[in-house]
């Protein structure tokens, strides 16, 4: 195995168990997170879909947590 083998193989593995994307570009020695996405995003299992839920925990906290609620007049 070519040591590119081997560093593609920790970037995959890495970013398949959800370590930050950002964490693997500065270990690549990539100058942008670009980079690193455009390379390895197919291995980030679920990422877009997490990312939609963050809103909607959100707004799920915001009703059930009534002391964030506005004063009404």
């Amino acid at each position: 195995m070519r040591i590119y083998g081997l560093r593609h193989f920790l970037a995959s593995n890495c970013l398949s168990h959800s370590i930050p994307i950002t964490d693997v570009a500065e270990w690549m020695g990539h100058k942008s997170i670009d980079v690193t996405f455009k390379i390895y995003r197919h291995h980030m299992p679920g990422s877009i879909g997490r990312a939609a839920q963050v809103p909607d925990r959100g707004r799920a906290t915001a009703v059930a947590s009534p002391a964030h609620a506005l004063p009404t007049a």
